[in-house]
């Protein structure tokens, strides 16, 4: 999707709104990264919600602990350690955004979800005048949309710039502009034929 359409939410209810909101609430990659570059805060834990976050300042206040209290060896094995699972994390990231924007996809997309059909409901019925009607609407829609497409013989219509109908192409325009001038030049040569 283009950066400038990630900006704009017409607030609809269609499939683009969605997509502009599911693109706000995704994590970004770049964001976890630079997060992870706060591993002793546990930083991008917090930022993909992922469990034991908490852990990650708890270790660093008892290394500062430790280091006040002069036990330096303790201090930097838990350093150490620390240090191992920040590295470990960081080849997590990577799958921890993708599940994370995978869920938020299906929770955000079928909580969107019309509700269900009522109780009994066995579709529609292919009997009686609204099945006949709904077919006829469908007959003509068809109708009109074929000879719409490129290619085709436009459909037989009034040239109208009515609001609802069809404007004509610009094929169509050219052949009837085509038509009037010939139609001026024939005019013109029988003037001039008459008046020999």
């Amino acid at each position: 999707m283009p950066k400038a359409w990630e900006k704009l939410d017409l607030q609809g209810a269609g499939v683009q709104s969605l997509q502009i909101r599911l693109q706000k609430l995704q994590k970004k990659p770049l964001w976890a990264y630079l997060y992870w570059c706060l591993f002793p805060l546990g930083a991008h834990r917090f930022y993909l919600e992922e469990s034991w976050a908490w852990a990650f300042p708890l270790v660093t206040a008892a290394i500062v602990a430790l280091a006040v209290f002069g036990l330096f060896w303790e201090a930097i094995v838990l350093a150490v350690l620390l240090l191992g699972i920040a590295l470990w994390d960081l080849s997590r990231i990577s799958p921890w955004i993708g599940t994370y924007n995978k869920e938020l996809r299906k929770a955000t997309w079928f909580a969107r979800q019309t509700p269900a059909a009522p109780a009994n409901y066995q579709g529609r019925a292919d009997t009686g005048e609204a099945s006949a009607q709904w077919q006829r609407e469908l007959q003509n829609y068809t109708a009109i949309k074929e000879s719409e497409r490129a290619g085709h013989p436009a459909a037989q219509h009034q040239p109208s710039f009515a609001p609802g109908q069809r404007r004509m192409s610009f094929a169509e325009q050219e052949r009837l502009l085509r038509e009037i001038a010939g139609g001026a030049k024939d005019k013109a040569n029988d003037e001039a034929s008459e008046d020999r």
